[in-house]
């Protein structure tokens, strides 16, 4: 059920038809919103206008600052510096149910089970002493769905306090877009989480997935298209240009060279839902790299499996960290290893058992080593953990042998990677079990917001592969005050577990900040009720504005 707007800084919630809840249109809207579109514009044009300025500076200077008929001569950089822009970040649609055709794109999607809730919960952070940043749920085409925070008008805060603008578990239908203004220099700490639950149907489990920043290319890994499992490659364009993209496919096997796999047209505000069995049928662990040119998208991939007639899980597979011969995998949720080894050991359930996976998209072999890191330090990979993967293809090592626990996986190579690794919970195969897919993440830094859904307990995994870490973790409650900060030491080469409810009670999110060594994480979700897990990267920090040099010369 949705849940009904709290009034923030003194004004009351608006609703999807712009009035306030005394059913009158807020004063200024009109003018607030041409204000707003004013500021996008300026993230974009800054550029120009400084380029513009610095070369009317040197006209206006002339001989008095250039001497004439020294040729090449030029003039000291000066730094301009270019505010940041509004944060915009795409919420993937609900998990449905494939109908009609199964290959191809544009798909069509029958309704999922009567207990099937799909619903996004959103934190946008003010800056110490500053107002909530002007924000809004919205449509892929840009109308308004609901407002979280309005623009905030002769409102003083006090200094250095911080507040947040909260929306808890909305029910969603469709895919949307949360939006915010800067906070003073800064983009807006932000964020929402999409959650789906059911507890019955062909799509009974528990899916998440943070909402995504639009670019330009990005992997996934992870995705299965061997019978009875279902994924679906979902692009978005919340941009008012289109976009052209390219996929490039890695199996098990090898490259994968698929029609329909080429310039791809996205249009503006549109989603374009490709069935991944289609272009590469019948992959355990399928990588895929998106690519797009003209405007920025967002990728994800919608993940089902069905073993006859039981559910096997459902995840929204997100981006992994880019190609590095490193990569770092947090919130590996790993049941116990009797559970695991004798759910993978029934007819149908081998690809049950919990993996990491690894990509090699170069022209040469990798060899790959593993390392797991748990709450006492390294953890014994059998084997050594060390293992070939053919140039061009995905190969996988199984992690079944790993005693109950929440770890983190580094994998080192001679050559570029990705990798992830994929799991399940549930021990009986005549009853539903369901699927999680943890990407890789990059290092952390300041300020990541880590939005807890309503219908599922979170615990925040951290790994500190090299060496002792600090991570300060700030709950966010649902009224949108701000706890007292807690810090938490990450010993060297060991992986802790924080429940989200250790840091406070009633919350909306949590903030995290680190020191140290390098430090990841993960958010690793596990349902109230059943065997629902599902894990999601900690999105990235908070970006300032850039400094741009200008030269000066003739």
């Amino acid at each position: 059920m949705s849940r009904k707007e709290e009034p923030r800084n003194g004004r009351a919630g608006t609703d999807n038809n712009g009035t306030d809840n005394a059913g009158k249109p807020p004063a200024g809207r009109a003018e607030a919103r041409v204000r707003r579109q004013r500021r996008r514009r300026q993230a974009v044009t800054a550029v120009s206008a400084v380029l513009i300025l610095a070369a009317g500076t040197a006209v206006v200077a002339g001989s008095a600052v250039i001497d004439s008929g020294n040729a090449g001569k030029t003039v000291d950089s000066a730094a301009a510096d270019v505010p940041a822009g509004p944060l915009t970040a795409v919420c993937p649609e609900p998990l449905r149910l494939l109908s009609g055709a199964v290959a191809g794109t544009d798909p069509q999607f029958s309704p999922v089970s009567e207990s099937a809730k799909t619903s996004l919960s959103a934190a946008v952070l003010s800056g110490a002493g500053n107002p909530v940043p002007a924000s809004s749920l919205l449509k892929i085409d840009g109308s308004v769905l609901k407002t979280i925070a309005d623009e905030a008008v002769d409102v003083q805060p006090l200094a250095g306090v911080r507040s947040a603008g909260v929306l808890v578990d909305e029910n969603v239908t469709e895919a949307t877009v949360l939006s915010a203004e800067p906070s003073g220099t800064l983009q807006a700490t932000a964020n929402a989480v999409v959650g789906f639950s059911a507890e019955d149907g062909d799509l009974a489990g528990l899916a998440a997935a943070n909402c995504q920043a639009p670019g330009n290319d990005m992997w996934l890994l992870g995705a299965r298209t061997t019978v009875g499992a279902t994924a679906v490659l979902r692009l978005t364009n919340p941009s008012e240009s289109a976009a052209t993209v390219d996929l490039e496919l890695y199996g098990s096997k090898g490259r994968l060279e698929g029609t329909g796999t080429r310039g791809i047209l996205v249009p503006p505000g549109e989603t374009k839902s490709i069935v991944l069995a289609g272009v590469a049928a019948n992959e355990p662990g399928l990588a895929v790299r998106v690519r797009s040119s003209g405007a920025p998208i967002t990728a994800m991939v919608q993940q089902s499996i069905l073993r006859g007639l039981t559910p096997g899980g459902v995840e929204f597979i997100q981006p992994s960290a880019a190609a590095s011969p490193q990569q770092i995998i947090s919130g590996v949720r790993i049941q116990s290893a009797g559970a695991a080894k004798e759910l993978a050991g029934e007819r149908g359930y081998e690809s049950a058992a919990p993996a990491v996976q690894v990509a090699v998209p170069g022209s040469t072999n990798g060899v790959v080593s593993v390392r797991i890191l748990g709450k006492d330090g390294d953890v014994s990979v059998p084997g050594g953990g060390v293992f070939t993967v053919p140039a061009g293809s995905v190969g996988q090592l199984p992690l079944d042998s790993l005693p109950e626990g929440t770890y983190s996986v580094e994998v080192t190579a001679d050559v570029s990677v990705v990798a992830g690794t994929v799991s399940s919970r549930g021990s009986k195969a005549d009853a539903p079990v369901d699927l999680a897919v943890a990407p890789s993440g990059e290092r952390l830094g300041n300020e990541h917001l880590a939005v807890l859904p309503g219908d599922a307990a979170s615990v925040l995994s951290f790994a500190a592969p090299a060496g002792e870490a600090e991570v300060r973790l700030t709950g966010v409650a649902r009224d949108g005050k701000l706890a007292d900060e807690q810090i938490v030491t990450v010993p060297a080469g060991s992986t802790i577990n924080v429940a989200a409810t250790s840091v406070g009670s009633d919350l909306a999110a949590v903030l995290i900040s680190t020191t140290g060594e390098p430090v990841y994480g993960a958010q690793v979700l596990t349902a109230a009720k059943g065997d629902g897990v599902s894990v999601l990267p900690l999105p990235k920090g908070n970006i300032g504005g850039t400094t741009v040099p200008v030269s000066l010369g003739y």
